[in-house]
């Protein structure tokens, strides 16, 4: 073997040496970072990776999900009776608390509930808000009678200017908007609380007519949060009845 073999003898064993040492460096760190992992199980705790607050609409059925990991058996508490959590308990490892508002916020005030989420003797929280905006009806249902005639329809409110009317069903062609032409906003619901500037039409057909009115506030360019809704009924022509009067 002459000395340029035998340069790059050495060299490839060097090369060898080098990768076996390489590799149980690998193999320590492997066994170190598991070890740490472990320790940390052990050691216990919860932690949430999402955002751990939510703003809801004050509206009932409005969901709040939060991913979350929990080295052991872990449980979630809530004390305020408008806020329901949909899992209270499970076993340890990565799960998703979910929360649901369960009643309108008619309080005119925006409200707080503090969700607490505890895994081996650790606690951290999750703090929720329902917004204020609130629209009701004084009543669930409205009748008239098949001659028609101006709507008396009352409300309370704080959204003031957001606040939108909307009809639907075989009733909505039938309404009359009575208000000013050169009115601005001729699909906005009033502040003040009634809705007295629509004229039912008669009703000339012996089917009843029924719709459905909505109060909702805007959210963005094509999305409204209903805050209310008003079931409506008008009677159909009854020809014996108007030929007896």
């Amino acid at each position: 073997m002459n000395n340029s073999q035998k340069s790059l003898a050495i060299s490839s064993k060097s090369h060898t040496f080098a990768g076996m040492k390489q590799m149980r460096l690998l193999i320590v760190a492997a066994v170190v970072l598991l070890m740490v992992g472990c320790l940390q199980d052990k050691v216990g705790g919860v932690k949430v990776y999402t955002e751990p607050s939510a703003e809801l609409y004050s509206i009932s059925d409005q969901v709040g999900m939060f991913l979350f990991h929990a080295s052991g058996p872990w449980k979630a508490t809530c004390s305020e009776p408008w806020l329901q959590v949909m899992k209270e308990s499970g076993p340890g490892g990565t799960d998703t608390l979910k929360v649901m508002t369960t009643e309108k916020n008619l309080t005119g005030e925006a409200r707080r509930a503090i969700v607490k989420l505890e895994a081996d003797g650790e606690v951290c929280t999750v703090d929720i808000k329902q917004r204020d905006e609130y629209a009701e009806f004084d009543q669930d249902q409205f009748s008239i009678g098949a001659e028609g005639g101006m709507l008396e329809v009352t409300f309370r409110t704080n959204a003031s200017d957001s606040l939108q009317l909307y009809v639907t069903g075989s009733l909505a062609q039938y309404l009359e908007d009575t208000r000013k032409k050169d009115s601005s906003s001729t699909t906005r619901a009033e502040a003040r609380g009634k809705l007295n500037w629509l004229r039912v039409l008669p009703n000339t057909d012996t089917i009843s007519r029924n719709g459905f009115f909505y109060l909702a506030i805007g959210v963005g360019n094509d999305y409204h949060i209903c805050l209310d809704t008003l079931i409506f009924h008008q009677d159909g022509y009854k020809p014996d009845s108007l030929e007896n009067q």
